[in-house]
């Protein structure tokens, strides 16, 4: 009995320290990425807004299927599926495209991609990011 009771007390305590851990970490996990590209801002603009070229440079795309929900497979307006995943793009100004992510599960990201201007020469840098805001719960903030 004294042994249970010690484990009880034991596991209470151990969730209660990893749960304060835990909020310690960010609500927000953000992850981004970024490259140098020499070509024209008008070529760029057109793969990073047209879901059908994704298979080309995207690694989560080049292995999945890519199925279109709506008309549009570019600019403000298409909905993909891409592999069990939604993708919504939801504004597109010339030199940036925000989309929306669901998982399969109904994890929602927010993501942006943005073309920059190298000022020391023609290049092009291309930015992109994901983030997920993540629950209270310790085992998804140290996932």
């Amino acid at each position: 009995m004294q042994f249970l009771k010690l484990s009880i007390i034991s596991f209470i305590i151990l969730f209660f320290v990893v749960t304060i851990i835990g909020l310690c970490f960010p609500s927000t996990v953000t992850v981004s990425r970024a490259v140098v590209v020499s070509s024209s801002q008008d070529t760029v603009y057109k793969y990073l807004s047209d879901v059908k070229y994704w298979k080309l440079w995207m690694a989560a795309a080049d292995t999945n299927t890519i199925s279109f929900l709506s008309t549009k497979t570019a600019g403000e307006g298409t909905v993909a599926k891409v592999g069990t995943g939604e993708v919504s793009m939801i504004r597109c100004t010339p030199d940036s495209i925000y989309t929306v992510w669901k998982s399969a599960k109904g994890n929602i990201q927010n993501s942006a991609f943005t073309i920059m201007h190298d000022l020391r020469d023609s290049n092009l840098t291309v930015q992109w990011y994901f983030a997920q805001k993540r629950n209270w719960y310790p085992w998804e903030r140290f996932g």
